[in-house]
């Protein structure tokens, strides 16, 4: 394939993404399943939450900005769309309580997943956008519990400003 037809195949597979995650806040609370699927394509991950809800992600990229998880009810109908990737998100897991389960319940997989043996932690990272930020937020959780020890959120070093004119 030649490089300008690769180019404009990216940004044409881009472009529907975009699509499919704008259409699905437009989708009105009630739509069968089905019709979410076929409006917006199918997620890129599946869950069944404690309480019987059914989420679906979709998810920008596996270090993309942003993750709409759309909820359904036990009839298979939709509850409701939203944009999880948040600092407001990321404030409601809870050191010491939160485990990988409930992690991944809200947020959908990380963008990427470090280990570190030696201080006995994982350590899984997603990023977003904070207005007009690009931040990153890093869930370190115990390896041998799973529990999250502690939520950290700063700057995209890759966005951040290396100081020349």
């Amino acid at each position: 394939m030649r490089p300008l037809s690769l180019i404009v195949l990216i940004g044409v597979a881009g472009f529907v993404s975009g699509c499919a995650e704008v259409g699905l806040q437009r989708i009105p609370a009630g739509t069968p399943a089905a019709q979410v699927m076929a409006a917006a394509g199918p997620p890129s991950e599946q869950r069944t939450l404690a309480n019987g809800v059914k989420a679906w992600y979709y998810e920008s990229g596996p270090l993309g900005r942003t993750t709409y998880r759309t909820l359904f009810d036990a009839s298979d109908r939709l509850i409701g769309v939203e944009q999880v990737l948040s600092e407001s998100h990321f404030r409601t897991v809870v050191a010491n309580r939160s485990s990988r389960d409930d992690v991944l319940d809200l947020f959908g997989r990380p963008g990427l997943i470090a280990r570190f043996p030696n201080l006995g932690e994982e350590v899984w990272t997603y990023r977003y956008r904070d207005d007009t930020v690009e931040m990153v937020a890093d869930d370190h959780f115990d390896i041998a519990s799973g529990t999250l020890r502690y939520c950290t959120l700063y700057p995209d070093p890759a966005y951040a400003s290396q100081g020349r004119e």
